[in-house]
């Protein structure tokens, strides 16, 4: 790293200036994908229709009691169009960090949306039905709504989410491992590289949270109720608790190195 770092100090040193500062998004980083591109183009309509399939109602209610009822669904409508957003975004800053559109980044996205289109009824349905336990709890009842913890199919349902998550950012992390192997190419500078690297971790770290709900799930469904499944599970439960700690932890430590590379470039600059 140190050996690359005379190569490209003076772009370092006009981002810490702030030289670069109409070009730049996000921290440090250099906008590459300054035009809407063909495959932004079409991830944004696919994000949108995804949207509309989360829509509360597609008929407009034409009595109060059916203003009620639909009002029950903005709740797991505004988490769930939280997460397709936040999903949104996290390409979008893909795209307009790097500005790549080569055959790997346009089979990588053509995957992130199958996932989106194939995963948005798991999700909306997970999330309406966790909604309607806590509403019932909280005192407003549905007789009519469905009970997902009753189901006998509920661990198969929540283990196609966890897949489902895991898929989302294994695939940002496919991308982000792309864009980092073409660092050279870019031109990435020290602080976008550790950006770049930073970002491949938390998607990983991501991914591999997906995997612990699918199997958490998976255990409970081939596993009878019992002393066994219970230990599987509450070692399952653990291992999400370390990996939690363990991310935290990382995430404290890359924010301190990036404080200590900004101050050292900073010191390079002056003198």
């Amino acid at each position: 790293r140190r050996a690359r770092l005379p190569r490209r100090l003076p772009d370092v040193a006009k981002s810490i200036s702030g030289a670069h500062h109409p070009r730049m998004r996000d921290g440090d980083f250099r906008i590459r994908g300054k035009d809407i591109s063909r495959v932004e183009g079409l991830s944004d309509a696919v994000f949108g229709f995804a949207i509309t399939l989360l829509v509360i109602s597609l008929e407009v209610p034409k009595s109060a009691d059916e203003v009620l009822h639909a009002m029950r669904g903005l709740l797991p409508f505004a988490v769930t169009f939280g997460i397709l957003f936040g999903v949104w975004r996290t390409q979008f800053t893909f795209f307009r960090r790097y500005g790549l559109e080569d055959n790997t980044t346009v089979l990588l996205t053509a995957v992130l949306l199958f996932v989106i289109l194939f995963f948005i009824y798991p999700l909306k349905f997970v999330m309406g039905a966790l909604f309607e336990r806590i509403l019932s709890h909280a005192g407003f009842p549905d007789p009519n709504a469905v009970n997902i913890f009753k189901e006998p199919h509920a661990d198969l349902l929540m283990m196609t989410y966890g897949i489902g998550w895991f898929a989302v950012f294994a695939v940002f992390a496919l991308m982000y491992r792309h864009a980092y192997s073409k660092r050279d190419e870019l031109q990435l500078s020290e602080i976008e590289e550790f950006d770049t690297r930073q970002t491949l971790t938390a998607m990983v770290g991501s991914s591999i949270a997906g995997i612990v709900i699918a199997g958490i799930n998976l255990a409970g469904y081939l596993m009878p109720e019992g002393k066994a499944a219970d230990r599987v599970a509450w070692i399952l439960l653990a291992i999400v608790v370390v990996l939690a700690v363990t991310f935290g932890r990382t995430r404290r430590r890359a924010r301190a190195e990036r404080r200590r590379m900004i101050a050292g470039l900073r010191t390079a600059v002056e003198a």
